[in-house]
């Protein structure tokens, strides 16, 4: 059974703190633990990074998906 980071982060107590931030020109920046991550993500690629990458699917991708489109910014710390 394969554990995405989310599940693996609870499982050994470690915190770890991801941030998205949307950019200028429209594309995203990721950092983990304020270091940067994956830079100019486009929109559609998202999913990919959030969902599959970190476990944030469904209702926790649409309320960091909100955030960040509101604020220019989301951190989760899980």
């Amino acid at each position: 059974m394969s554990r995405t980071q989310k599940d693996s982060a609870q499982v050994t107590k470690t915190n770890t703190v991801l941030e998205l931030v949307k950019r200028a020109d429209g594309n995203f920046d990721l950092f983990l633990n304020g270091t940067l991550d994956c830079g100019d993500i486009q929109e559609e690629w998202l999913p990919e990074e959030l969902c599959v990458r970190f476990g944030f699917c469904g209702g926790e991708y649409d309320a960091i998906l909100l955030k960040v489109n509101e604020s220019g910014r989301s951190v989760v710390a899980f």
